[in-house]
C-alpha cells in the first residue's frame, strides 16, 4: 500500500529492542516497518538521530473540564500533553457534572469533541450510590472506573464492603478500576493529632498522608481483587514496599496492576520541606531512599504504567498554604513532564528506553484496552509517535510551562534528553517545543 509519508532514519523502540527501520503511514494509521524506503510517499521526514517511540498514553489526568476551569481546561491541557510527547489523554471523573452515569460520559464526550488537541479517553466515576449505573457507563465508552478510599476531592470513602460489591460487578464484564489508596480511618485520626499540635509545617503532610495508610489500603485492594477476581490498578504508588505487595500478589494471580506517577521516581520529602505548598499532592513525597528504590523497581519491570496525576491550581490557592500548609490543595502540574523526568533517568543509567516504552505507552494500552489502536510501533495502529532527542538537554522553566498554571515543581532542574516532534494519527501537533496542532484534531476513543 503506497504510503502518504514515511519516516527515515530514525532508530525504534519497543519494550523490548531499538531497532532502525522505515515507518510508512496512510491516513493516520502504521501501514509498513521495513529496513529500506518503499514506494516514495509524498512526504518523507529524516528522523537522523532521534528515536522514535509510540506516542504515550497518560492514564491520570484531570483537565477540570467542564467546570473547574480556572485550573486547567481541555484545550490549555492538551496543549501541554502535546509539549510532554503524550498523544491519549485518560480524563478522570471529576468535572462538573461528575461522570457517575452513561448520561454525563456522553455530553462530556460531545462538550470535548472540539477541545483537545491529542486523543481523549474518559473513565467513569465510583461512589456510594452509582452502583447500578457502571455497565451503562462501560457500554457508553468508558476505559475504566477511578474510586478512593479516603474522603478527597469531594470522593465517597469506599471501605471493603463497598471495595467487594463495586467489584463484584466490574468483574461480570470485565471493566478495570483505578483506586486512589489510603486508609480513610488513619487519615482522619492522624489530621486530628497534628491540628491539636499546632502543626502548619509542610512536612506534617508526610506524617498525615503516612506510608501506613498508604500501606493498609492498598494490602486491603489486593484482598477485594483476590476475593472478587476483578481487575485493579493501584493510583499513584509511592513506597517500593507497595509495589513489592502488589508484585508478589500478581505472581499468585491477582489481576493487579501498579501505577507510580514521575514525581515518585524523583520528588523527595526534602522538596516538600524546601518548596512547601508547591510539592503538596497525596501520597506524599517519600525519603530519598525510597525514590531510590522506585527507581529500581521501575527497572526491573515491577511498574505497569508511569503517569502524572496531572491536577493543576492556580499559584494564588498554592501560595495561600506558604505559611499555613493546610490551606494549600493537593496536585500538581505534570503531563508536559513526565518525560523529562523519564529521558533523564535513561541518561542517567537508571533504566532503559525500552522501560519508557513499556510504561508510557505499551502497558498503558494493554490496560485500558487500546491495543491494536494505541500505544505500539505496529501496522495498523495509529501513528501515534514522539521523536525523541536524546543528546538535548531541556531546562524546566515556569515560564515555558503550556498548562493554564504556568509553574512546575521542576523549575530550574536540567533535564537530559526531550521530545522534539509529537504526531497524533500521522499529523504533526508539536514541532521543537512549539504546539502546532488544531483544538478537535483529538478524538474520543474507547475500546
Amino acid at each position: 500500500m503506497k504510503a502518504d509519508l514515511a519516516i527515515i532514519n530514525g532508530l525504534l523502540v519497543d519494550s523490548k529492542s531499538i531497532y532502525p527501520g522505515v515507518l510508512s503511514i496512510r491516513e493516520g494509521k502504521i501501514v509498513g516497518i521495513t529496513q529500506s524506503l518503499e514506494n516514495h510517499p509524498q512526504e518523507v521526514i529524516d528522523a537522523k538521530g532521534l528515536y522514535i517511540l509510540p506516542g504515550a498514553i497518560d492514564g491520570h489526568v484531570h483537565m477540570m473540564d467542564p467546570g473547574y476551569t480556572d485550573r486547567e481546561d481541555f484545550t490549555t491541557g492538551t496543549r501541554a500533553a502535546a509539549r510532554g510527547g503524550v498523544t491519549t489523554v485518560i480524563d478522570h471523573h471529576r468535572t462538573i457534572p461528575q461522570v457517575f452515569g452513561a448520561k454525563e460520559l456522553s455530553e462530556k464526550r460531545e462538550y470535548l469533541k472540539t477541545r483537545s488537541i491529542v486523543d481523549f479517553g474518559l473513565l467513569g466515576g465510583l461512589s456510594l450510590t452509582n452502583l447500578g449505573n457502571l455497565k451503562g457507563l462501560w457500554e457508553a465508552g468508558a476505559l475504566g472506573f477511578k474510586g478512593f478510599t479516603c474522603e478527597l476531592h469531594e470522593a465517597d470513602a469506599l471501605g471493603i464492603g463497598n471495595l467487594i460489591e463495586i467489584l463484584e460487578e466490574i468483574r461480570k464484564f470485565n471493566g478495570i478500576a483505578l483506586f486512589h489508596c489510603e486508609d480513610d480511618s488513619l487519615l482522619k485520626k492522624a489530621e486530628e493529632r497534628l491540628r491539636k499540635q499546632g502543626r502548619k509545617d509542610p512536612l506534617s503532610v508526610s506524617e498525615w498522608r503516612s506510608p501506613e495508610a498508604e500501606e493498609l489500603a492498598v494490602r486491603t485492594l489486593i484482598y477485594a481483587a483476590k476475593k472478587t477476581g476483578a481487575r485493579v490498578a493501584v493510583a499513584h504508588t509511592s513506597l517500593p514496599s507497595i509495589v513489592l505487595e502488589q508484585a508478589a500478589a500478581r505472581a499468585q494471580g491477582v489481576p493487579i496492576y501498579t501505577e507510580t506517577c514521575a514525581q515518585y521516581l524523583y520528588l523527595t520529602e526534602e522538596d516538600l520541606k524546601a518548596k512547601g505548598p508547591f510539592v503538596k499532592f497525596t501520597p506524599p513525597p517519600r525519603k530519598k531512599e525510597d525514590v531510590e528504590k522506585m527507581g529500581w523497581c521501575l527497572a526491573q519491570g515491577l511498574i505497569d504504567m508511569v503517569n502524572s496525576d496531572h491536577c493543576p491550581y492556580p499559584r494564588e490557592e498554592k501560595e495561600a498554604g506558604l505559611h499555613d500548609i493546610w490551606r494549600a490543595p493537593f496536585g500538581i502540574p505534570g503531563v508536559e513532564t513526565v518525560i523529562a523526568i523519564l529521558l533523564d533517568g535513561v541518561a542517567n543509567g537508571k533504566w532503559t528506553l525500552s522501560r519508557v516504552t513499556e510504561v508510557r505507552s505499551e502497558k498503558p494500552a494493554m490496560i485500558y484496552g487500546l491495543v491494536g489502536q494505541k500505544g505500539f510501533l505496529r501496522v495498523g495502529n495509529d501513528a501515534d509517535l514522539i521523536f525523541v532527542d536524546m543528546k538535548r538537554k531541556r531546562c524546566l522553566d515556569n515560564g515555558q510551562i503550556l498548562s493554564k498554571c504556568g509553574w512546575t515543581p521542576y523549575h530550574g532542574k536540567e533535564m537530559a534528553g526531550d521530545v522534539v516532534l509529537t504526531m497524533v494519527r500521522g499529523k504533526v501537533v508539536m514541532r521543537e517545543g512549539k504546539v502546532i496542532g488544531e483544538l478537535g484534531w483529538g478524538r474520543f476513543v474507547t475500546r
